[in-house]
C-alpha cells in the first residue's frame, strides 16, 4: 500500500474568487517537505508520498487552505482573499507601510466600493465613507464638479486637496479619471500622514493607485452600464390659473394696474410647466474593458472606458473618453515601471432651471419658439426677458478638455533593502470653451414683421483655450531592513517641480454677418490672455522605526523653495513626529475579547503657496486720466500695489488615536480627535488713502494680500468596521463612520474687513453670508424677524437698541458646516447573491435657501404655490409676507431669518443587488465570472428642507450652504453586467 501512494500523483488548477488562475501558489503535502508550485495556468503536479495525504494551498493575500485528498486524482481549488492581509499594507507618500505600524490618520477605500456607484466624478462616491472627508458637490449636474475638504476648510484661497495618481500630480482633481481603474484611495488627513508632500499638503492628500497586472493567463474584463436620471424633487409650482389670480393680487397689493395678459389671456388654454419642459429623458452608459497578465519578469495592465450621461435638463450632457496603460519589468536588481493615462472630456454645459411664467407659451401657432413680451408681466420691464430655450436651440456650445498623466519609474536594488529610485512625471492639460449665437428672431407683430426688442441681432462668437503642463523628477533613496526585532525604514529624496499655464480668449464684438459664419478676420473683438510659471525645489525626509511591532515612531522633515514668494521668503520647512504603541503585541497583554489595541499621536506641519506667480510684484496700469493745475491729462499711471512679505500659509495639526480590534478583528473601531490651526492666511487689506489706490481698473479692486488671517478647525472622527464569514453561504461586510467639526475664524488682521459672499439680488447690494473673526466660515448673516406690521411687512429687529434698522443690525443667522455627519454601508452575500446598502447623511447645518428670493419675490418667474398663504388681511396666521413688487428691490426680501432652513438630511445613498452565475455554468459558458446587477442611487431622502435637494452647493468657502443653484438632485436607475474571461 506505501509503495502504491508513493506512485500516486495528484493533478489541478487553483484559481482566485474570479476564477482566474493563481501563478506561484506553494502547495505542500502536510508533514513533508514534499510540495510545488503552480505554473503560468495555476496548474501543479505533485507526486504523493503518504497514504492519506491533505494538501496545504498557500498564497500571499489569500487564506491558507488544507484540502484532503482522499482517493482523489485531480483537485480545482478556490482561493479566497485573505481581507486582513490585504489591509495590511496601505499608500503613503513616497511608499507603503503596514497598517498595524501606522502612526498618522489615513483613510482607505477599495475599487469594490468605488465602481458600485455610478457617476461622473469619482470624488461623489466617496460621500459617506471616509469620516473627516466632506464631498461638496453641485448635485444632479452632467459632469459637474466636485470638491472634496478633509477636516474642514482652513483657508481663504484654494481648499482642494492634493491629488496623486501613481505618482504623477494631477491638476484636474478625479475628474479625467476612471472609476474602474482605481485599486484604492488613500487620504492622508493628519500633518503627520502629508507632512512629507510639505508645501502642498495643507489641505490633505489624495492618493490614487491604479490596477496593475499580476503574472499569469492574460485576463480580460468588460463592464457595462445602462442608467436613467429622474429629479428626486421638483417644488409645486403655480398653474396658469393660480398664478393668474396671484399676479392680480400682487399687482393690487403694489397698486398697479394687473398685467393685460391677466385678464384678457391671448392664449387661454396655455398652462406651460417649465419644470416638466426643462427636464428630458436622462440616460447614461458607461462601458470599460480592461485586459492585464504578464510572465515571469513582466506583467502589464490596459484599459479604455466611455461614459455618455445626458443631462436631466434639455440641452445638456456630458461624455468622458479614458485610456489607460500600466506595465512593469524587473530582471535582477534592476526594475521599470511606467502608467499613462489619456482622458477627454466634451460637455454641453448645463444651464439655469428658469422656471418662468405658466402663462407664456414656449412656441406661437407656427411651432416656432416665442417670448411674451410685457402684457404677461405685472411689472412690464420684466417682459423684456427672450424665450430661455432660444439661445440653446439656435447657439452652439461646448467645453473640452484633454489631458495626459503619467510617470516613468526605474528602480535599482543597490544591496540588503536599500534601493534608489529615480521617478519621472507629468500632467498635461488643455481645454477649449467655444460658443457660437447666431441671430435670431423670438417675436413677431400681428403683421409678420419681427420685434427686434426680442432678437439676437447679432451672429457672435466666443472662444478660450488654455494649456496646463507640470513635470516633477524625483530622485529616492530607501532603506527597509529588519534587526533583531528592530525594524527601520527610511527615504531620503529630493524633488523637482516646474509648474507652466498659458490662456487666451476671443470675444466677437461687431456682427459677423450671416448665421452660418463662424469665422472673422478684419472684425473687432475682445482678446485676453495669461502666461505663467513657477517652480518647485524639495528636499526631504522620513524614517519609521518599530521595534517586534510594538513601539512605533515616525518622523519627516520636507524643505520647499517656492518660486511663487519673494526671493527672501521662498524657504519653508515642514517638519512632523508620530508615535504609537501596539499594546495587544506585549507579552503581558491577554483579553479574550479584545483582539487588537494600539494608541497613537502625532504632530505635524504642513505648508501652502496657494497664491499665482508673480504676487509679490506690483503691477503699472495705464494711461489713465487725472487732473492737475486746472488741466486734464491721460498719460498717468497707477500701481496694483503686492506685498513682498509674503509667505507660507502653514497647517499645524495635532491628532491622537486610539484603534481597537474585537473577536479576533472581525470587528474593528478606530477613534481620532483632531486640532487643525491654520495661521499666516492670505488676506486683502483695505489701502490708506495715501496710497493713491483707492479705485478700481479693469473692474477690479486687486487689494493686496498679507499674511494676517488665521483659521481653526477641531473634531472627532469615528470608524467602525464588522466582517465575518457567518456561515458558509452567508457573509457580511458592515462599516459605520461618524465625525464632527467645528469650524472657527480666529483673526482676519488689522485693516482686513470682513469677507462676504456675493449680492443676493441685482435689485439690491446685500450678502447672505459673512466671514468674521469668532464665526465659522461663510456663516450666515442677516436680520432677525420680529413679525408683521399692520401692512403684513416684515419687522426687522433693531438688536443694537439704537432706534433706527439698518444694516448694523444684521447679526449670524446659522452655520452652513454639518456637526457632525455620518455614512453606513453594508454588503451582505448569500450564495451567489449580493447586496450593498449604503446611507449618508448630515445634522447640525443650516441652509440659506436663496431659491425663496426667487420663487417668492421675484415676479419675472413663477412661484411656488407657498406663496397663496402669503400674509393678507384675512390670512395673518402665517410666516409668508404680503406679496408685492416692493419685495423685488429690498424690503422683505433683504437676507433674514426667513430664509434659513434645517440643513439635516438622511439619504438612502446607494442600493444595489446582485447575482453572479454559479461556476459550473460559467464553464460552459468559457467565462471566469459573470455578474449582473441592478441599482438605484438616492433612493430615498429624509430632510425639511423646503428647496430642491439638501446638497445645495459646490461652494465651500464663503457661499457654502447658499442655494441659489436652481437644479435638482437626480435619482438613478442602473443596470449592468461585470465579466471576466
Amino acid at each position: 500500500m506505501l509503495a502504491f501512494a508513493q506512485q500516486r500523483t495528484v493533478t489541478g488548477t487553483v484559481v482566485d474568487d474570479l476564477g482566474q488562475p493563481l501563478i506561484g501558489v506553494s502547495i505542500l503535502e502536510k508533514g513533508t517537505t514534499n510540495g510545488v508550485i503552480t505554473d503560468m495556468d495555476g496548474n501543479f503536479s505533485l507526486k504523493l508520498t503518504s497514504e492519506n495525504p491533505t494538501l496545504v494551498f498557500s498564497y500571499i493575500g489569500y487564506k491558507t487552505q488544507e484540502v484532503s485528498v482522499g482517493g482523489k486524482t485531480t483537485l480545482n481549488v478556490t482561493m479566497s482573499e485573505d481581507a486582513e492581509q490585504l489591509d495590511e499594507v496601505v499608500v503613503v507618500g513616497y511608499g507603503v507601510q503596514k497598517k498595524s505600524s501606522m502612526t498618522a490618520s489615513v483613510s482607505s477605500v477599495s475599487s469594490k466600493e468605488i465602481v458600485k456607484t455610478m457617476s461622473s466624478n469619482v470624488a461623489s462616491t466617496l460621500q459617506g465613507r471616509m469620516p473627516g472627508v466632506d464631498i461638496v458637490q453641485q448635485a444632479g449636474v452632467a459632469g459637474a464638479d466636485v470638491n472634496i475638504l478633509v477636516r474642514g476648510a482652513a483657508s481663504f484661497g484654494a481648499t482642494e486637496p492634493l491629488y496623486v495618481i501613481d505618482g504623477a500630480f494631477s491638476n484636474n482633481g478625479l475628474t479625467s479619471i476612471n472609476p474602474n481603474d482605481i485599486e484604492s484611495i488613500e487620504i492622508l488627513k493628519d500633518g503627520a500622514a502629508a507632512a512629507i508632500y510639505g508645501s502642498r499638503a495643507a489641505n490633505g492628500v489624495v492618493l490614487i493607485t491604479t490596477k496593475r497586472g499580476k503574472s499569469g493567463k492574460p485576463v480580460v474584463e468588460i463592464n457595462g452600464s445602462f442608467a436613467v436620471q429622474t429629479p428626486t424633487n421638483i417644488p409645486d409650482f403655480l398653474n396658469a390659473s393660480q398664478w393668474r389670480e396671484f399676479a392680480n393680487m400682487v399687482a393690487d397689493n403694489s397698486g398697479m394696474a394687473h398685467a393685460p395678459e391677466n385678464d384678457n389671456p391671448t392664449y387661454p388654454n396655455v398652462d406651460t410647466d417649465w419644470a416638466d419642459e426643462w427636464l428630458q429623458f436622462a440616460p447614461m452608459w458607461n462601458l470599460n474593458a480592461s485586459i492585464s497578465g504578464g510572465g515571469e519578469n513582466s506583467t502589464f495592465s490596459t484599459s479604455i472606458g466611455y461614459l455618455d450621461q445626458t443631462g436631466m435638463t434639455v440641452y445638456s450632457d456630458y461624455k468622458r473618453y479614458n485610456f489607460r496603460l500600466n506595465s512593469s519589468y524587473k530582471k535582477g536588481i534592476f526594475s521599470l515601471s511606467e502608467n499613462v493615462a489619456i482622458s477627454h472630456r466634451d460637455q454641453t454645459p448645463t444651464t439655469a432651471f428658469n422656471i418662468k411664467l405658466p402663462t407664456l407659451p414656449i412656441y406661437d401657432n407656427e411651432g416656432r419658439l416665442v417670448s411674451g413680451g410685457p402684457d404677461y408681466y405685472i411689472n412690464p420691464e420684466d417682459g423684456q426677458s427672450k424665450n430661455p430655450f432660444a439661445s440653446l436651440e439656435y447657439s452652439d456650445r461646448y467645453n473640452k478638455v484633454t489631458e495626459i498623466i503619467g510617470a516613468l519609474n526605474a528602480e535599482l536594488d543597490i544591496w540588503k533593502g536599500l534601493k534608489y529610485k529615480l521617478s519621472v512625471s507629468g500632467n498635461y492639460s488643455a481645454g477649449h470653451n467655444y460658443t457660437h449665437t447666431p441671430q435670431y428672431d423670438t417675436r413677431w407683430f400681428e403683421d409678420g414683421t419681427v420685434d427686434i426688442d426680442y432678437s439676437n441681432t447679432e451672429n457672435s462668437v466666443s472662444e478660450s483655450r488654455s494649456e496646463e503642463f507640470t513635470y516633477t523628477i524625483d530622485n529616492l533613496l530607501t532603506y527597509n531592513q529588519t534587526f533583531n526585532g528592530h525594524h527601520v525604514d527610511a527615504l531620503l529624496g529630493t524633488s523637482w517641480m516646474r509648474e507652466y499655464s498659458r490662456n487666451m480668449s476671443i470675444a466677437t464684438i461687431d456682427d459677423l454677418g450671416a448665421t452660418n459664419i463662424t469665422g472673422f478676420q478684419d472684425i473687432d473683438g475682445r482678446i485676453s490672455a495669461g502666461d505663467s510659471n513657477a517652480a518647485l525645489l524639495s528636499f526631504f525626509a522620513r524614517l519609521n522605526y518599530d521595534y517586534e511591532g510594538k513601539y512605533l515612531l515616525s518622523a519627516s522633515i520636507r524643505r520647499d523653495e517656492s518660486s511663487k514668494f519673494y526671493k527672501d521668503n521662498r524657504v519653508g520647512y515642514f517638519p512632523s513626529i508620530s508615535a504609537g504603541w501596539n499594546l495587544h503585541q506585549e507579552e503581558w497583554f491577554e483579553n479574550p475579547v479584545i483582539s487588537k489595541l494600539k494608541i497613537r499621536g502625532s504632530y505635524g506641519e504642513l505648508g501652502a503657496n496657494f497664491l499665482d506667480p508673480y504676487n509679490f510684484d506690483p503691477i503699472a496700469f495705464g494711461p489713465i486720466p487725472y487732473t492737475l493745475g486746472g488741466n486734464r491729462y491721460v498719460d498717468g499711471r497707477a500701481a496694483y500695489l503686492k506685498s513682498r512679505d509674503l509667505t507660507w500659509e502653514t497647517a499645524k495639526t495635532t491628532d491622537i488615536g486610539i484603534e481597537l480590534g474585537f473577536l479576533n478583528n472581525d470587528l474593528t473601531v478606530q477613534v481620532d480627535y483632531f486640532i487643525k490651526k491654520n495661521v499666516d492666511l492670505l488676506a486683502q487689506i483695505d489701502l490708506n488713502l495715501s496710497s493713491g489706490q483707492v479705485f478700481e481698473i479693469n473692474s477690479s479692486s486687486e487689494k493686496p494680500y498679507v499674511n494676517s488671517a488665521s483659521v481653526k478647525n477641531t473634531g472627532w472622527e469615528f470608524l467602525m468596521n464588522y466582517r465575518k464569514q457567518l456561515t458558509r453561504d452567508f457573509s457580511i461586510d458592515a462599516s459605520f463612520n461618524f465625525s464632527t467639526l467645528k469650524n472657527k475664524v480666529l483673526a482676519l488682521g488689522d485693516n482686513v474687513q470682513p469677507i462676504t459672499s456675493g449680492a443676493m439680488s441685482s435689485y439690491f447690494n446685500d450678502s447672505p453670508s459673512i466671514t468674521m473673526p469668532g464665526h465659522p466660515i461663510g456663516s450666515f448673516y442677516g436680520y432677525r424677524i420680529d413679525g408683521f406690521d399692520a401692512n403684513g411687512d416684515f419687522i426687522f429687529s433693531d438688536t443694537d437698541n439704537n432706534g433706527i434698522v439698518n444694516a448694523e443690525d444684521k447679526v449670524i443667522l446659522g452655520n452652513p458646516i454639518p456637526d457632525f455627519s455620518y455614512g453606513l454601508n453594508i454588503n451582505m452575500t448569500y450564495k451567489d447573491f449580493d447586496l450593498t446598502m449604503f446611507f449618508q447623511g448630515v445634522a447640525g447645518n443650516e441652509i440659506f435657501n436663496q431659491m425663496k428670493y426667487t420663487y417668492y419675490f421675484d415676479y419675472s418667474n413663477n412661484c411656488v404655490t407657498d406663496v397663496l398663504n402669503a400674509w393678507s388681511e384675512t390670512n395673518k396666521n402665517t410666516n409668508i409676507p404680503i406679496m408685492k413688487t416692493e419685495n423685488t428691490n429690498g424690503g422683505n426680501s433683504l437676507p433674514s431669518e426667513f430664509y434659513i432652513e434645517n440643513g439635516a438630511y438622511f439619504r438612502c445613498k446607494n442600493f444595489q443587488i446582485g447575482y453572479t452565475l454559479p461556476k459550473k455554468c460559467l464553464d460552459k459558458m468559457g467565462f471566469n465570472n459573470l455578474r449582473f446587477y441592478v441599482g438605484v442611487q438616492n433612493l430615498f431622502t429624509i430632510t425639511d428642507y423646503s428647496g430642491y435637494d439638501p446638497e445645495v452647493s459646490s461652494n465651500v468657502l464663503f457661499s457654502r450652504g447658499i442655494d441659489n443653484s436652481s437644479y435638482p438632485n437626480a435619482r438613478t436607475y442602473t443596470f449592468g453586467f461585470n465579466a471576466s474571461f
